[in-house]
């Protein structure tokens, strides 16, 4: 299965729900939408359409300490996963966050902790080289993002989760060749499930490049 899709909604979110079969919600960084908000999305979404939810920014921005708070913050977000039907939820690190000692036993414990309160939890660490975050995160079921221009999916995966942030940040572009490696490993893709969420400005039109080509 291949959901591309868009980081939030660059069209309206009527018509993005005829266009795509799958968004990254971005909203929720910085608070979670009201229940009319979610049950609007699910009446116009296809009953196949694939959520995911990015975790609120505070969380990773606390360098995923496990005081009270995040772990509140953990459970709101979850609760609204499961009421929009959503099993992936994203912690995003900044880039501020590095694989020191401390922060690899704080990642862990975190990690440990929404293991087995989330179905699919994908980290986002872009300051972290693979091999770090994976001896980190190793022998838990979790998924780290990866971006394809870089790095590939692990190996025998069953959920690959790529997320496409610009090439220089959210105001650069992506040009033909670079969407052309995305399209192929979608198509060589041994995971059950890959994710591509386009984030940066042209995410819509890349997103729509991407779509017309594996179609």
């Amino acid at each position: 299965m291949i959901s591309i899709a868009c980081s939030g909604f660059p069209i309206p979110v009527s018509r993005y729900f005829q266009e795509f079969t799958a968004v990254e919600i971005s909203d929720t960084e910085l608070g979670l939408p009201g229940s009319g908000t979610v049950r609007r999305w699910l009446r116009e979404a296809s009953p196949d359409f694939v959520f995911s939810v990015v975790a609120p920014k505070q969380i990773a921005g606390s360098g995923f300490a496990l005081d009270a708070s995040m772990k509140q913050a953990v459970a709101g977000v979850s609760s609204f996963a499961k009421t929009l039907k959503c099993n992936v939820v994203v912690f995003a690190a900044t880039e501020d966050f590095k694989p020191n000692r401390a922060n690899r036993t704080r990642l862990r414990a975190f990690a440990e902790h929404i293991a087995g309160k989330l179905k699919r939890p994908v980290f986002d660490l872009p300051a972290w080289p693979r091999k770090e975050a994976a001896s980190a995160l190793s022998k838990l079921d979790v998924c780290i993002a990866f971006d394809p221009l870089i790095d590939e999916p692990e190996p025998k995966c069953r959920f690959a989760y790529a997320r496409m942030a610009g090439p220089s940040g959210y105001k650069s572009r992506y040009d033909a060749a670079s969407l052309d490696r995305v399209v192929e490993l979608c198509k060589n893709t041994s995971a059950q499930h890959t994710f591509v969420a386009f984030r940066n400005i042209d995410r819509y039109e890349n997103s729509m490049y991407v779509l017309r080509r594996l179609s």
